[in-house]
């Protein structure tokens, strides 16, 4: 059964507004779907007893054998029935966020497929049998590059280095460091997750330390703030305003209004003097 979109808020009706954020996912979600269900019919297809309860516990000589007679690490997946990954729809939320972090096309694929079991448990149950282990139900990094028609030695896996988009942005977190790269658990942070659902509300582990900024709905025309704005757009985003005796923090403000950011204003002692101020920064730099 595929649920609707207002099912997955359990606090009543959703606003129009939010309802558009839902379908949007959701739409993207269903191509998702069908490439996970293209993938249980192959993986079906040659299994001899898919229904094992047992599965991925022990290892028969025949399976090895199967394992054995697969495709090579290098051969192209064969190509999904749905064509090319689309791009994001501009101005939708997965489109900024996409925009923001220089995420291509095949990121915002991958960040859906590791999502998708935080919004539908199917994909829990769906991804433990595709993994043939039917406890791990989230994706491994080998099976994201499968259902993106990818092959496990393809340039798809440099998607997932430290430096890549999805993982220095704090989209993408990678579990299980002591196994092989393509075994490694996928997860979405819940306020990923929450943001692309329409929740703006800033990361719980920051409060007290974050405060979003207030500023006139009509900032003061200053010819400093379309430079500053479109300063934030370049290069690494990072903008350093000196403090000449004007008003550096209003600057900055305005700046980050007129670019559609939301301006935060961080406690930098409280964040220093946390007892483990590491995952707050990587934290706070997902929010910014």
């Amino acid at each position: 059964m595929t649920l609707a979109p207002q099912q997955l808020h359990g606090h009543g009706p959703l606003t129009t507004g939010a309802e558009e954020i839902v379908e949007e996912i959701w739409e993207r979600l269903g191509r998702v779907e069908q490439r996970v269900r293209e993938a249980v019919a192959a993986r079906r297809s040659v299994d001899p007893d898919p229904d094992d309860p047992y599965r991925g516990q022990y290892l028969t000589p025949e399976g090895a054998a199967r394992i054995l007679e697969t495709r090579d690490a290098f051969t192209p997946v064969p190509a999904y029935e749905d064509g090319a990954v689309p791009d994001a729809p501009t101005g939708s939320r997965l489109g900024r966020l996409a925009e923001r972090f220089g995420l291509a096309p095949l990121d915002v694929e991958l960040l859906l497929v590791a999502m998708a079991p935080d919004i539908d448990t199917r994909f829990e149950r769906l991804y433990g049998y595709l993994n043939d282990d039917l406890t791990r139900r989230r994706p491994t990094i080998g099976l994201a590059l499968e259902l993106c028609g990818l092959p496990a030695a393809g340039s798809g896996r440099f998607r997932f280095a430290p430096s890549a988009p999805l993982v220095a942005g704090g989209l993408l977190e990678i579990a299980d460091a002591e196994r092989p790269l393509l075994s490694r658990a996928l997860r979405v942070p819940d306020r990923v997750t929450a943001h692309l659902l329409g929740d703006d509300r800033t990361d719980g582990r920051l409060a007290g330390l974050v405060r979003e900024a207030e500023h006139p709905r009509e900032p003061e025309e200053r010819p400093e703030v379309p430079r500053i704005a479109a300063a934030l757009g370049t290069g690494s985003g990072l903008v350093h305003l000196l403090d000449r005796g004007g008003d550096p923090r209003g600057l900055a403000v305005d700046a980050l209004a007129a670019a559609g950011r939301r301006p935060l204003v961080v406690d930098v002692g409280a964040l220093a003097t946390a007892p483990e101020p590491a995952p707050l920064v990587r934290a706070l730099a997902t929010e910014a």
